[in-house]
């Protein structure tokens, strides 16, 4: 299969978008009002989220995004506080461009602004789930992709689902016993689904999964339509944080201070240095971009899902990120070889990725200034300087999130490896650009930044003349044009995992360390090992992190928080034998 999604099949036919592959229209009639009065009314909206601080809807069909206007216009009526948050789940097999997007909403000038809105932040054409946050506490989460792959993939309990497929006649994979199950699994108690169809299929599985089932009257030319109501009471969800320390504050720890102080908790940042953007996050400037695997599987849907949420999440930085598009060079034949496989089969569209014979560029990648963004990204929170928190037990918080680089060790992160790596820098006011081959040369924002090295780490971090001309060759190796002025050095040190890849999430839980001190406190969270590439990662893995401490549907795919979980290493230890 390839790796990027297809494009539907649409012809306009008397305006109403069809689809040629299904042979189905989108929406019959008035499509808007019908949105309303199957799905929202269908739902019991909007008296159904009264009184919520969270309500997740889950949803079969992203298609057009007319759902999530209607539901979204509803929303800004009826919200039901200033911080209560609404939750959009959507699983999507073929996204619309853009441009139909705009020209199905324009029948509706009264949706004119909260579709800019949406188009403005138009999802990207990648198979996997994209998190998309809006104004008005509003988030959509969209999975693309077939949905009996897809929907095993969701974490989730929502509160209501739009059955919005495709007619079951002309689209049967979407109304199976198995995707239906899986709708069930993701309910909460007592949630309400809706659907046009009343196909007696779907009638007799949704009623052997627990619903109680009720045809109603219909919309337009259609006579009836269904309603359902999972037969469960609803449970109160355990309470969420209000207060929240953060020990540490490079980029993981200011993402993670935003991501809940967005939720609208109380956040104490503690850092052992007098201000925030220190350790390996206080280079002068950070290159974000992405490594992507030729093959697909979990590692490579993480890199593209953060990725993607990186892309979005720095434009909060405002005037200390700007877009420079980076030009990715292979380093080698095996790379080469990689890069070849890549442009033979994408997994990004030409928007964002353009493959060449000899180089990928990225567009729309960010160069970010850490002194100045950081700071942004923690406002509202407390910042306690030069405290160099080693335990658990020193903060009074509801939770705990750990962002200490090589000190999560001692609040139970799996094993850490320390990098060292020495950048160079000067002041240039030239035009931007970046570009890469495993070093990096980034210009923007007025200075240059080159490197950088990775050696092994012995103590505390300190620059080198051998470093330096390490990083002298990498620039005359991308820039060979190009003379820098004089020169500063800089060196920090990385923490890396044994599989370089991050985590974010719950400790490992023993009954007992080595050293016989206790479990890890269940009011911990770790966010780490983020390596050479902490500003892609940090904003998905504090988003991740912020979601289930709120009880909230994860951003990502189930295999892909299953290969960003800390317990991963003493799993694999476990499995060992160890």
């Amino acid at each position: 299969m390839p790796r990027l999604p297809p494009l539907p099949d649409l012809d306009f036919a008397e305006y109403v978008p069809h689809s040629r592959t299904h042979g189905d229209v989108y929406f019959s009639g008035d499509g808007l009002s019908e949105k309303r009065e199957v799905f929202l009314r269908g739902c019991g909206l909007p008296e159904g989220w009264a009184g919520r601080q969270l309500f997740v809807v889950g949803e079969l069909g992203f298609g057009t995004g007319l759902n999530l206007l209607a539901l979204w216009q509803l929303w800004r009526q009826h919200r039901p506080s200033p911080t209560a948050r609404l939750h959009l789940v959507s699983f999507e097999g073929a996204l619309i461009p853009r441009e139909h997007a705009a020209r199905i909403h324009g029948a509706w000038p009264e949706l004119a602004e909260l579709s800019a809105v949406l188009r403005a932040h138009w999802p990207d054409r990648a198979y996997g789930m994209q998190r998309i946050v809006l104004p008005d506490g509003v988030t959509l989460t969209l999975a693309i992709g077939d949905v009996a792959e897809t929907l095993p993939q969701a974490r989730m309990l929502a509160d209501a689902w739009f059955l919005d497929g495709f007619a079951p006649a002309k689209n049967p994979a979407m109304w199976t016993p198995e995707v239906l199950g899986h709708v069930r699994r993701l309910c909460a108690p007592g949630a309400r689904a809706a659907t046009y169809t009343v196909a007696g299929h779907v009638r007799r599985t949704l009623s052997e999964l627990g619903f109680a089932v009720e045809k109603v009257a219909g919309h337009g030319r259609k006579k009836e339509r269904l309603e359902a109501r999972l037969m469960s009471a609803r449970v109160a969800p355990p309470a969420p944080p209000q207060r929240v320390a953060i020990i540490g504050a490079g980029v993981a720890g200011a993402w993670a201070a935003r991501a809940f102080l967005d939720r609208g908790c109380s956040v104490d940042v503690y850092d052992r240095a007098a201000t925030p953007a220190s350790g390996a996050s206080g280079n002068p400037l950070a290159l974000v971009m992405p490594r992507l695997d030729a093959a697909d599987g979990p590692t490579a849907r993480a890199l593209i899902a953060a990725w993607l949420f990186a892309r979005r999440a720095w434009a909060r930085a405002g005037d200390a990120a700007a877009t420079v598009d980076a030009v990715h060079l292979p380093r080698g034949e095996r790379e080469a070889q990689r890069f070849a496989k890549l442009a033979a089969d994408p997994p990004l569209d030409e928007s964002i990725l353009l493959c060449g014979a000899q180089q990928l560029t990225h567009i729309g990648a960010m160069a970010v200034d850490p002194a100045h963004a950081l700071p942004r990204l923690i406002e509202g929170a407390t910042f306690h300087g030069e405290r160099d928190v080693t335990s658990a037990d020193a903060i009074e918080a509801d939770l705990i999130v750990v962002c200490a680089g090589m000190g999560a060790m001692a609040f139970g992160a799996p094993p850490l490896e320390g990098r060292l790596g020495q950048v160079d820098f000067c002041a240039d006011d030239g035009a931007a650009f970046a570009v890469a081959d495993g070093g990096y040369a980034v210009r923007a924002m007025g200075r240059l930044v080159f490197g950088a090295t990775f050696e092994a780490a012995d103590g505390e971090p300190r620059v080198s003349e051998a470093a330096r001309e390490h990083n002298l060759g990498v620039l005359a190796r991308l820039r060979p044009d190009f003379t820098p002025g004089a020169l500063t050095s800089r060196a920090a040190i990385r923490a890396t995992t044994q599989d370089r890849m991050p985590f974010a999430g719950v400790p490992p839980q023993k009954e007992k360390a080595p050293d016989g001190t206790p479990a890890p406190s269940v009011r911990l969270r770790l966010i780490g090992g983020l390596g050479s590439r902490g500003f892609l990662w940090a904003p998905l893995l504090a988003e991740m992190v912020a979601s289930e401490a709120f009880g909230e549907p994860c951003p990502g795919e189930e295999r892909v928080a299953a290969c960003l979980d800390p317990k991963r290493f003493h799993e694999r230890a476990l499995r060992r034998g160890n």
